[in-house]
């Protein structure tokens, strides 16, 4: 049998006929319509938010914004002292919050911080997977092995060992929510952060299998457990990447960044970039010929500039020394 004739082939034909002739059409026009209405935020007032990476930066941000609305937050960071200064300033506001010492990339360290959680705050209804190892290196840098594996472990098992935990209490109660912060670098490979855009991408992946996953498992569950993956580019939190980093396009400042993550968790979105443009940009690049796609990257360039041992490495592989 050929490996391009599908299982029950006719009724195959019949599927994809339907699909592509009356749903995608009706599924555009709907879209388009939805467009030029307003869309109805979900209130979370009350609703107890855990955010990881909450110590600084985009984390501490999504975590004063959301306590502003009335949520309960839980910070989790490795960083205790600038954990404990977010929960101050959260508790500033008059917002509920607890504060949690967790390197997430162990799991019985996960496990206990989630007993805890539960019985001091309560169950967690939007999970916020933000705490991630910003940082690049060249490929072929020998010296950064350690850096890779501590990236894989944060940014992709992390996410993993959170989710895992917490998601199941979300089925029970048949309610939640689960976003990932994610990156631009999961659609677009940027030169010198290859172990953090891979994780990026893993990440992507990951949350799509887990949303397909929920669906087969049941319908109900499915669509009362949402998820988001936000795609931002880069945000302008900490100055020693700013001094790094070689873009077309400056970063977006924080503020900026934080509102409109927001708003597209309230809207329950579940998928996007910030700024929104920049998902389906890049993957209309994707569809174009290889060489065009060279030029693309070399006009709207973002690169990690490398350290002056890298630039060894670099300069002996072109022959410079």
């Amino acid at each position: 049998m050929s490996y391009n004739i599908p299982s029950q082939p006719v009724k195959f034909i019949f599927e994809i006929t339907f699909f592509f002739l009356i749903l995608v059409p009706a599924g555009i026009l709907w879209a388009c319509v939805k467009k030029c209405l307003p869309v109805k935020r979900k209130s979370v007032k009350g609703q107890v938010i855990l955010i990881t990476g909450a110590a600084a930066g985009l984390g501490r941000q999504l975590a004063l914004l959301f306590a502003n609305l009335g949520a309960k937050i839980v910070c989790l960071d490795i960083n205790e002292e600038g954990n404990d200064k977010t929960a101050q300033m959260v508790k500033e506001t008059g917002a509920v919050v607890a504060s949690y010492k967790c390197d997430i990339s162990k799991r019985d360290q996960i496990k206990d911080i989630h007993q805890r959680v539960k019985k001091e705050i309560g169950p967690v209804d939007i999970l916020i997977n933000n705490a991630a190892i910003v940082w690049g290196h060249i490929y072929l840098d020998p010296t950064k092995d350690q850096l890779i594996d501590d990236i894989i472990d944060v940014n992709l098992k992390g996410q993993f060992w959170m989710n895992r935990e917490i998601i199941p209490s979300m089925i029970d109660r048949k309610s939640g929510h689960i976003v990932t912060i994610s990156s631009l670098a999961a659609v677009c490979g940027v030169a010198g952060i290859s172990s953090y855009t891979a994780t990026k991408w893993a990440t992507n992946g990951m949350i799509e299998s887990m949303r397909n996953e929920l669906n087969e498992l049941n319908e109900l569950i499915s669509s009362s457990i949402k998820t988001t993956t936000i795609m931002p580019y880069f945000i302008n939190t900490n100055p020693k990447i700013s001094e790094r980093l070689d873009c077309r396009f400056p970063e977006i400042p924080i503020e900026t960044a934080g509102r409109l993550i927001v708003r597209g968790i309230l809207e329950e979105k579940q998928i996007f970039s910030v700024p929104n443009h920049m998902y389906p940009m890049y993957m209309f690049i994707r569809f174009l010929p290889e060489n065009l796609q060279k030029v693309f990257s070399k006009i709207v360039h973002i690169k990690f500039i490398p350290d002056d041992e890298e630039q060894q490495i670099i300069d002996r592989y072109q022959g410079k020394m």
